[in-house]
């Protein structure tokens, strides 16, 4: 894809020196969850569940009772390409072409530093969306964690009555999580929006002497139960509600497979003599998958 200058006019030194960069909502779920490195193609996650018998002890005798099970569940992941090509020479015309040198070997592309800044952070931005909502049948890239745990029966699954709000939501996440997941400091990932709704609804309720609650904060404590966070990100965000509007779980629970950890913001950028283009590339795996779906709302 070529750079788009559709937008511009013929003009020269127009605000000569500055460009200004759209904000992207940053990334946070891979600061939460777990990053399985060096996966290839596919791992598996092995697990041992034992169980005990208490037999009676008052008598002779040997009774061996009580299983060791071993289960695997696979983690694929998906090899993904950025490709992108910026041709100087599309910019001649316009009011960024001061930066410009026509020279053979000293070829410059404006405001490059800005072209990979944003280019990365568009990479993270849609990463993050992918690892909650990517569809494999759709994309043909690599299931997201919320299509791998819808797909699962063993996942508790609370359903909301109709016209439910913030407050509903979460406190159904917080409701349907076992004794089991508590012991494990779990978190609610919402949506920024269910977030702020659910905020401002506890901001607006009950009592003179509470603190406020910063809509701001990266986290917060459930209400009455500081094992428990609540955490906006960005991947929540756009979920079909009849999907899914929280999910809660111990955050090392859902699990992040790529080969090289961090790869997504390792690029490329070089001049390419032959095709006298600036050229842009960044490439990684990316795969999601859940360690035991009982302990997931």
């Amino acid at each position: 894809m070529a750079i788009n200058v559709s937008a511009l006019t013929e003009y020269v030194n127009q605000n000569n020196g500055e460009l200004l960069t759209k904000a992207v909502l940053g990334a946070n779920t891979l600061n939460y969850i777990d990053i399985m490195p060096s996966v290839k193609y596919k791992d598996v996650l092995n697990y041992l569940d034992s169980t005990v018998v208490f037999g009676d002890a008052s008598v002779c005798g040997w009774d061996p009772q009580g299983t060791d099970t071993f289960t695997q569940r696979t983690i694929e992941v998906a090899p993904i390409k950025i490709n992108k090509e910026f041709c100087d020479k599309d910019l001649r015309k316009y009011w960024m072409n001061y930066q410009m040198l026509f020279e053979a070997g000293r070829e410059t592309l404006p405001f490059e530093e800005k072209f990979i800044e944003t280019n990365l952070a568009a990479i993270n931005a849609e990463l993050e969306k992918q690892i909650w909502q990517s569809d494999k049948a759709r994309s043909g890239l690599f299931n997201g964690l919320i299509p791998t745990i819808v797909a699962e029966n063993a996942v508790i699954k609370k359903e909301l009555s109709a016209g439910y709000n913030a407050i509903a939501v979460i406190d159904a996440a917080y409701e349907g999580m076992t004794p089991t997941m508590l012991i494990q400091e779990p978190t609610i990932f919402v949506s920024h929006s269910t977030f702020r709704a659910y905020v401002q609804g506890l901001n607006a309720t009950c009592c003179a002497n509470r603190e406020v609650i910063d809509a701001a904060a990266e986290k917060i404590a459930y209400p009455g139960d500081s094992r428990v966070s609540i955490v906006p990100v960005t991947g929540m965000e756009g979920v079909n509600e009849s999907i899914a509007v929280a999910i809660a779980s111990p955050a090392k629970n859902l699990v992040y497979g790529t080969d090289v950890e961090g790869a997504e913001n390792t690029f490329k950028f070089w001049y390419d003599d032959k095709e006298d283009k600036f050229l842009f590339k960044v490439l990684f795996n990316a795969g999601t998958q859940v360690k035991f779906p009982d302990q997931i709302v």
